[in-house]
């Protein structure tokens, strides 16, 4: 049946129909949010190719993130069907705007590339190809931004493919399936910017094949568009892809110094304000605008209109978390969530986006054996270099694992039922900062093979995120590893730290010690050491093959986590350093009324006003003022107490429960107020075992300044937590709460 439909989601109405399916606009029920789903047709469920290809653009799309990219939320394949869940965008595509006003003038041509451009240098860096940039697949928002949406062609970079993609606006090597580069997407882009400013596509002809021929022989009509941006037709539509830019971030950079010197310092400016009134009439008159999801979330899906083909989103950038996918899985079996997230950046900004970490999915069939396991990327650094070493690390215990277990001489065997091995994992972030990222990989094969229960490994991984390098058990440690005494004293520590009911409890029957260099020589098969390590929010946890101890196998591998201010003397200083010196622990319990938080010692909870409380994070306070709210910290506020004076809080709006504007504390300015507020973020984040929606604003004081204000918002309990001092920990204890 191709009306099958997603629990836990209400489906406002149809955003159009393709060839793989169709996409509709729906509300997730339990946070109210607003998703655009394709689903592919129930039909071509049974299909291995179609469900391969609908597959892979999830994939895909699980790769890419950042402010310009209509994002993934969540893949699901299930018995009855797969959908894919997007983020839905509040605006209007290029294809729609082209089509009411045909040319454009240059600065608003020039910015919407900008912005479509740095949605394709997100997927370079992601070493992903688009393939099949257009301006159906070009979505402009009223805010001044454009985004790009529409993977299901896309590839890696390097692989070659069939002659796919729109023929308008195909490069060269694209027509003959060559190889696929980042520059075959700047080429797309450039016949897209031609025909922004010269009415009409660079090339056009009925019949495909000539229209081949014209890319791949005919000169370059730059003459046809305006001076200034003649230089730019002609580098981006190359027909040697050797000499068009490398990628798409060069061809940014091209096009900003270009733009400054033909259209002035205000050029992007000036163009989104000439875009502004067109366009933002367009998405009101939309009718895709009046489906329900009111002026903050009304969608647009690619393609313009109702007749959408594939990809969509919307402006509320929900990211569907893991308990949502869990709630869904209940209902209808295997869930596959590859979150994608990037933050929304402000409008004519180039500002990298905050480190993310999602945790993704990865399935593959190999010979004799199958993958399916949960794995850890990151997104949004600066140094795109460290990010993929960063990465690199992070998938080497799956790949390595996978590439070395079953040697020539111990090929895999078919189980008893004719089955095959099945091998997966599960991950765990264990610590997340700006300085260190830990993960726990559980590895396990299931297989008879191994016995009854099949195979099981455990790997850690620890990143120096100032480094962008990994950093080995052993080095975690200041010269235990291969020193006989100091591995002894860590012993002592495992043994104390041990909890009633572990295996390090008891005492074995036949004791034994950790060999010196526990830390770095291999034990197992897998390539695991007797001891492995990583660093938590609170202590270091250790996984320990016990039967090196002379416990029983089953104790392979135990999980021992002893407190940092116990392991101060063993650790090695540039971890201390990384840790925070002696990590200020965590000490003290809040209560904040529904739940328990706990926080360093040296933080205080206040009073304030009666729907007010204030956990203060520092002595000091903005501008010398002495009342809590001038004070560094965190507001608790109860949304179900309100007066004409201390009005309620309003989801999709900006934090302020006063009759006057907020004022500007966190910068150190009380005397100037918050305006201009810019939504930047809006998705589910945890609190506890609950999950609240979460904003994040942009909000520009009334001297120049801005201050970031953060706000989760538990329907349930009407309780609101606002930060605007980026609260160092705060997501992590909130995480960590305890309902009362």
């Amino acid at each position: 049946m191709d009306d099958w439909a997603l629990p836990g989601f209400t489906e406002m109405g149809s955003l159009g129909e393709g060839g793989f399916g169709r996409v509709v606009l729906a509300r997730h029920d339990e946070s109210a949010q607003v998703v655009a789903i394709k689903y592919l047709y129930a039909r071509f469920a049974a299909d291995p190719r179609r469900l391969a290809e609908f597959r892979h653009e999830a994939q895909i799309l699980s790769r890419v993130s950042g402010p310009h990219i209509a994002r993934l939320h969540q893949f699901v394949e299930t018995p009855q069907g797969a959908a894919i869940i997007m983020e839905a965008v509040h605006g209007i595509s290029l294809k729609e705007i082209l089509g009411r006003q045909e040319k454009l003038e240059p600065e608003a041509a020039l910015a919407i590339l900008k912005g479509s451009l740095l949605g394709l240098a997100g997927a370079h860096a992601a070493g992903t190809v688009h393939r099949d940039y257009k301006p159906a697949n070009v979505l402009v928002t009223r805010e001044g931004q454009s985004k790009l949406v529409d993977f299901g062609i896309a590839v890696l970079a390097g692989q070659t493919g069939v002659a796919a993609g729109t023929p308008a606006y195909m490069a060269p090597e694209q027509w003959a399936g060559g190889i696929a580069t980042p520059a075959t997407d700047v080429y797309a882009a450039t016949c897209v910017f031609f025909q922004c400013v010269a009415g009409h596509r660079p090339y056009e002809a009925e019949q495909t094949e000539v229209l081949r021929t014209l890319h791949e022989y005919a000169p370059i009509p730059f003459g046809e568009v305006p001076e200034p941006v003649r230089d730019l037709i002609a580098r981006g539509m190359a027909k040697d892809a050797a000499q068009r830019p490398s990628g798409a971030a060069e061809f940014v950079t091209e096009l900003e110094a270009s733009a400054r010197k033909a259209y002035g310092e205000d050029w992007e400016r000036n163009g989104w304000h000439w875009l502004a009134k067109g366009a933002g009439v367009l998405v009101a008159l939309s009718p895709l605008a009046l489906l329900g999801a009111g002026t903050a979330a009304a969608p647009v899906i690619a393609g313009g209109g109702v007749a959408a083909t594939t990809g969509g989103g919307i402006a509320l950038g929900l990211k569907v978390t893991a308990a949502v996918a869990a709630v869904t899985a209940a209902a209808v079996g295997t869930v596959v969530v590859v979150n994608a997230d990037g933050d929304e950046a402000p409008p004519q900004t180039t500002t990298v986006a905050a480190m993310k970490v999602d945790l993704l999915t990865r399935t593959e069939k190999l010979d004799g054996f199958d993958y399916n396991g949960k794995y850890v990327r990151i997104s949004g650094l600066k140094d795109k270099a460290a990010e993929e070493r960063v990465n690199k690390a992070l998938m080497a215990p799956i790949d390595g694992w996978l590439a070395g277990f079953w040697p020539d001489s111990y090929p895999p065997q078919r189980e008893p039922d004719g089955d095959i091995p099945h091998m997966k994992t599960e991950a765990e972030i264990l610590r997340q900062d700006d300085k260190l990222l830990s993960v726990v990989y559980k590895r396990s094969i299931d297989s008879v093979q191994f016995g009854n229960h099949g195979g099981f490994s455990i790997r850690p991984v620890v990143i120096d995120l100032t480094k962008g390098e990994p950093i080995p058990t052993a080095r975690l440690f200041d010269n235990v590893d291969g020193t006989a005494d100091r591995m002894l004293m860590l012993e002592d520590m495992l043994f104390d730290a041990a909890r009633p009911g572990d295996c390090l409890a008891d005492a074995p029957s036949s004791p034994e010690h950790l060999p010196a260099r526990a830390m770095s020589d291999p034990w197992s098969v897998t390539g695991d050491t007797v001891l492995q390590a990583a660093p938590t929010a609170n202590g270091m946890t250790f996984y320990v093959y016990g039967s090196v101890l002379g416990y029983p196998r089953v104790c392979d591998p135990t999980q021992v986590t002893v407190e940092f201010r116990h392991l101060l003397h063993l650790l090695s200083p540039g971890v201390v350093n990384l840790l925070g010196g002696t990590q200020g622990q965590r000490t003290k319990v809040d209560n904040v009324g529904a739940f328990t938080i706990t926080t360093p010692e040296k933080w205080s909870l206040l009073s304030g006003a009666p729907i007010e409380r204030y956990l203060v994070t520092a002595d000091q306070c903005a501008g010398g003022g002495t009342q809590p709210f001038h004070c560094a910290g965190v507001v608790f506020s109860d949304n179900s107490r309100a007066d004409p004076a201390t009005p309620p809080y309003e989801p999709g709006k900006p934090y302020n429960r006063s009759t006057g504007p907020r004022p500007c504390h966190s910068i150190g300015a009380p005397g100037e107020t918050q305006g201009a507020p810019t939504l930047q973020m809006k998705e589910l984040r945890p609190v506890g075992t609950k999950r609240a929606a979460y904003e994040e604003w942009r909000l520009t004081c009334s001297g120049g300044g801005t201050v970031t204000q953060r706000v989760w918002f538990l329907p349930k309990t009407r309780l609101v937590i606002v930060d605007e001092w980026n609260t160092p920990g705060l997501d992590k204890i909130l995480e960590e709460a305890q309902w009362n």
